[in-house]
């Protein structure tokens, strides 16, 4: 009896600890999306004909990736592959189509240099305003695509 009776306090003390954790744990979340949601609501801001810029610098390369929305709902993406050691430039040129809405920009790529490719290549960003600097998120590597024309810019 004594058992049942330990056993039966112990679930009662762990589910109070369950929904202490799960409290703090909503109300993390709840100052996060008020955070989030001061972010500007961007359907007003057009990213048609605007070019953003994405580096990426590794031991023995570095990779540059353009990427241009044009009007009529396609774009055109271009990765250059800087070598240290040989000192050339490769490069792949993507076109594809694009879906907006609000924030969101889906991107997919399903031509390379012209040519149909087997797998398209798949972006989705969230486009993002940090000191009246535009930028897109890339959402599955947190990468920042900054808009080209603030590059060059002196803070």
């Amino acid at each position: 009896m004594k058992k049942i009776l330990f056993v039966c306090m112990l679930m009662l003390a762990m589910d109070s600890i369950n929904a202490q954790n799960y409290e703090q744990l909503n109300n993390l979340i709840s100052k996060i999306e008020k955070r989030n949601k001061q972010n500007r609501d961007a359907t007003d801001y057009i990213i048609e004909d605007k070019k953003y810029v994405f580096i990426q610098k590794f031991d023995d390369h570095d990779e540059r990736h353009i990427i241009e929305f044009s009007p009529d709902k396609s774009f055109t993406l271009i990765e250059l592959f800087d070598d240290h050691k040989t000192g050339k430039t490769a490069s792949n040129v993507f076109t594809g189509d694009y879906v907006r809405k609000k924030n969101v920009v889906s991107v997919r790529a399903d031509k390379l240099e012209g040519k149909k490719i087997g797998m398209p290549l798949t972006y989705t960003f969230y486009l993002m305003n940090a000191k009246k600097v535009w930028y897109l998120k890339d959402l599955n590597s947190d990468g920042r695509w900054i808009e080209n024309t603030t590059l060059g810019k002196k803070k």
